[in-house]
Parts: C-alpha cells; sequence; structure tokens
C-alpha cells in the first residue's frame, strides 16, 4: 500500500499580499520617474519650417571652413571601408545625454578631438539654457559628421549644391539640425521647435564670437554646418 503525503498549503494572508503590491507599485513609480528624466533615446520632435532668426543665419565662407579644416584635420580618407584602420588620429563619436547621432548614409561618426569637444559644448550650453527658462530638457541631433571622397562622390550624385572639396573630409566638421530635437525630460515647461532653434543658434552665436568655429547656415539641408578653429 502507497500512503500519499500531502503538502499542507499555505494559509492565505492579506496583509502580506497588499504588501507585495505596495511594493510593486513603488517600483513601478521609481521606474517610471527616472524613465521620465533620460531613457536614453527620447522622442524627437520636427517642425521642417521652424522659425529661425536671421541673426543665425551665418554665412561663413566654404573657404574659411576649408582653411581651418586643412590645419586641424586629417589627411582625406579614399574609402568608407577604409576609416577604421586610417582613423587613429579620430574619435569614435556615439550618442549621449548631450546630442542625438541621426543614421549617417553619406558619413561616418567620427571627428577629431577638438570637434569632439566643441559638438559637446554645444549640447551642453544649450541645454543649460533650456534648464535656465524652464523647459524641458532636449538633444540636438548631429545629422552628418566624417565624410571620405567616396562619400563625397556619392552625394553629389543626389545633392548638386554638395562641395567636390568638403570640410567634412578632414574630420573637423559636423552638421546639426536646426528642425529636429529629442527631448529626454518631461520636467519643466513645454517648448516648441521655434524656440529651440533660435537657443541652439544662439548658443552657435557666442561660440563663433569666441573664435570657436565657423558656421554655415543650410536651409536646403535644414541644419548648422560647423567647423571648429582649433585641433
Amino acid at each position: 500500500m502507497v500512503r500519499r503525503i500531502y503538502k499542507k498549503r499555505p494559509k492565505f494572508n492579506p496583509y502580506k499580499t497588499i504588501a507585495i503590491a505596495s511594493c510593486l507599485f513603488v517600483l513601478g513609480v521609481i521606474a517610471a520617474c527616472v524613465s521620465g528624466k533620460y531613457s536614453g533615446t527620447g522622442s524627437t520632435f520636427r517642425k521642417d519650417d521652424a522659425s529661425v532668426s536671421s541673426k543665425y543665419h551665418f554665412k561663413d565662407l566654404n573657404g574659411q571652413q576649408l582653411e581651418a579644416a586643412t590645419k586641424y584635420g586629417i589627411t582625406p580618407i579614399e574609402r568608407r571601408s577604409e576609416v577604421r584602420k586610417k582613423a587613429r588620429k579620430l574619435n569614435k563619436i556615439t550618442s549621449n545625454k548631450y546630442y542625438l547621432l541621426d543614421p549617417m548614409t553619406h558619413s561616418s561618426p567620427y571627428l577629431t578631438d577638438g570637434a569632439k569637444q566643441l559638438l559637446k559644448t554645444i549640447g551642453k550650453r544649450f541645454q543649460k539654457k533650456l534648464k535656465k527658462a524652464g523647459y524641458r530638457s532636449h538633444r540636438i541631433i548631429a545629422t552628418s559628421m566624417l565624410r571620405t571622397r567616396e562619400d563625397v562622390a556619392s552625394l553629389r550624385k543626389v545633392n548638386g549644391n554638395a562641395s567636390s572639396n568638403s570640410s567634412h573630409m578632414y574630420g573637423t566638421t559636423f552638421d546639426l539640425s536646426y528642425t529636429r530635437y529629442n527631448r529626454i525630460s518631461t520636467d519643466g515647461e513645454p517648448v516648441n521647435n521655434d524656440v529651440m532653434a533660435n537657443m541652439l543658434g544662439e548658443v552657435i552665436y557666442e561660440l563663433r564670437e569666441e573664435g570657436k568655429c565657423w558656421v554655415i547656415f543650410e536651409r536646403n539641408q535644414h541644419c548648422f554646418h560647423i567647423t571648429v578653429r582649433k585641433k
């Protein structure tokens, strides 16, 4: 005869159940608060007709940018396949809390030390202005960086205005969208793209006045084309 052993079921404890549910609720609230501040991705807002003050329609010459690029940048690289091997003097750039990188079809995310520092400074100053005004924090968006000669040739097939001797080839230059921004916090007042476009323009204007960069306002490409003026 086989004797069956029955395990005694634990007695239901409503207080314990409530305590567990409360803990889960608190953890959920904490997670929501953290994600509200910075989730690593955020929400991107776009306005193609963002209004930028004429004060920020920068018209520095392509020759000025090329002079700085050739002085402080690298020797142009022929093909995209050679970038990793030949970009020893460059930094690979990744998205962080100050800026977001677009998928780059005609460039690679590499910059010189000076250009990397300039990009970070722009992002930090932009967020500082937003915070001072009581607005929600956003990241700027970089749309283009290092281009090889191959990239430039390919781009010229779809964009006739692209220069054959682009400052992008020297790792000193990057483009920042003035129509799109990536929100990373829900703390503070909402802010529209027109306000942010002019705040970004103001940041770049100040750095240009400090002798840190040359800038071209590119209406058709919806970006500020920026070249650093130091190593």
